[in-house]
């Protein structure tokens, strides 16, 4: 029998956190758990929270972040992902499991009302309602669930600070159709009746019009979150530290694997053995970092494959900060972390690199980030083997890590057939060799100037 993670994310709900608990303790039996995410709560939260719930996790602020790391400790079969001012229907495990039924890629919402009874919120939940069945795309509200395995599959919640219940929609309808259970789920009207009906639908609606036009969820943040936000636009970004940045309004992000022996570098072991690849590996790293916090051409972040001994390059890494790499395959990961860098204030392009290729340089960088400040949708470093060493958007167009064979020959080419599908205004530079295979040993030896490690 399949079972059910319920997965609430919650900040600083001391007020309503008890009586909402209560009312889910049915739920708590061998078919289900209750997991409390709390992203910080300043209040007593979690001591009110504690004995009523399965399992309390605390996570990085935002609500994307908070259902991510729910997710990561999710024991059943089956997510949902549950507000704290909304009520699920007495036989919701029934109908969730009913409406999955023996599907490993299956996902849905319930149907809406909210607690007022009034005819305007009825009109607004049936237009709600009929939205998100035309569209295949339901709002937090409406109760999302989905199964452990495609909630895998597609790496998660884009990490952004808004509409990321809009953003997994759209990449869980591409993958299969979602199933509404008719019945309801009731959920609060505090913040339309504490802001204004009319003022809060003219909001939602223009937010969303914003959202699909392209612009970015840190600012659609700060409309729907004005108090909360402004602490974090003058912090993410202090004016004195991007001064010093020739491209402030770009982000470069780093993809390394963590230096860990026997993990790193495999195919060069028959040459190096475990510990040379581990040192080569280190070293080309911290090349790296060592280019990028020296020529000061754009802020940037170190993206681990693991948590794994990390501390190396902690040290190193001055002004960038270390996140670890999130999602099933490379495409997934990328995907993440150009969402994450995207919903950073300021940041309009990003390019993504790799530590294997020594013949980085600061002009091939400035190459490519200029190209995206004249326009150009994607900018692209092919590698000799067919591969990528370098890939620039001026927006988180996610399809393009969908559907491509990762450390495959076809990689360049699947890409490029993605930009064609896209109608992107694309730049290829010259193609670079990286450090992957025995005989690219030689060439590391003749490099000039010379690397050592």
């Amino acid at each position: 029998m399949k079972t059910l993670s319920i997965i609430i994310p919650v900040l600083n709900e001391q007020c309503c956190i008890t009586y909402r608990l209560a009312a889910l303790q049915y739920l708590r039996n061998t078919a289900s758990e209750i997991i409390l995410v709390d992203g910080g709560s300043t209040d007593s939260t979690v001591e009110f929270a504690r004995p009523l719930v399965d399992q309390i996790v605390l996570s990085e602020g935002g609500r994307a972040n908070q259902m991510n790391a729910g997710a990561e400790y999710a024991k059943s079969d089956i997510l949902l992902f549950l507000h704290i001012d909304t009520t699920l229907p007495a036989n919701a495990i029934e109908l969730v499991l009913r409406a999955v039924g023996n599907d490993e890629f299956g996902w849905g919402w319930f149907k809406l009302q909210f607690n007022n009874p009034s005819f305007v919120f009825r009109v607004i939940a049936a237009c709600m309602n009929l939205r998100a069945a035309a569209t295949n795309i339901c709002t937090g509200d409406q109760t999302l669930f989905l199964t452990g395995k495609l909630f895998l599959e597609i790496g998660g919640f884009p990490e952004i600070p808004l509409m990321e219940d809009i953003a997994i929609s759209k990449i869980l309808r591409r993958v299969v159709n979602p199933k509404i259970i008719v019945a309801f789920v009731r959920t609060s009207a505090r913040r339309w009746e504490k802001n204004g009906i009319l003022r809060t639908v003219l909001l939602m609606w223009y937010l969303r019009l914003l959202f699909f036009l392209g612009v970015k969820a840190a600012k659609l943040a700060e409309y729907y979150y004005p108090k909360r936000l402004m602490p974090v636009k003058k912090t993410l970004f202090k004016k004195a530290d991007l001064s010093s940045f020739q491209f402030p309004g770009c982000r470069i992000i780093l993809f390394a694997k963590a230096p860990v022996l026997g993990k790193v570098k495999t195919r060069l072991e028959p040459e190096l053995g475990q510990k040379g690849s581990l040192e080569l590996h280190k070293a080309m790293t911290r090349r790296i970092i060592t280019l990028l916090d020296s020529i000061k051409l754009a802020p940037w972040d170190l993206w681990l494959s693991s948590g794994e001994r990390n501390e190396v390059f902690l040290g190193q890494c001055k002004d960038a900060e270390i996140f670890l790499q999130k999602g099933n395959d490379l495409g997934q990961k990328m995907a993440n972390a150009s969402l994450h860098s995207f919903a950073r204030v300021g940041v309009e392009s990003v390019l993504i690199i790799g530590s294997d290729c020594p013949a980085f340089d600061a002009e091939y960088l400035v190459s490519a980030i200029k190209a995206l400040e004249k326009g150009y949708d994607v900018v692209l470093g092919p590698a000799e083997d067919f591969g990528y060493i370098l890939i620039g958007l001026n927006a988180p167009y996610v399809e393009l890590f969908e559907g491509v064979a990762w450390g495959s020959e076809k990689v360049l080419k699947q890409t490029l057939a993605k930009v064609r599908e896209l109608n992107l205004n694309l730049l290829l530079l010259d193609a670079l060799w990286d450090v992957d295979r025995p005989q690219d040993l030689a060439r590391l030896a003749d490099l000039k100037p010379p690397f050592r490690w």
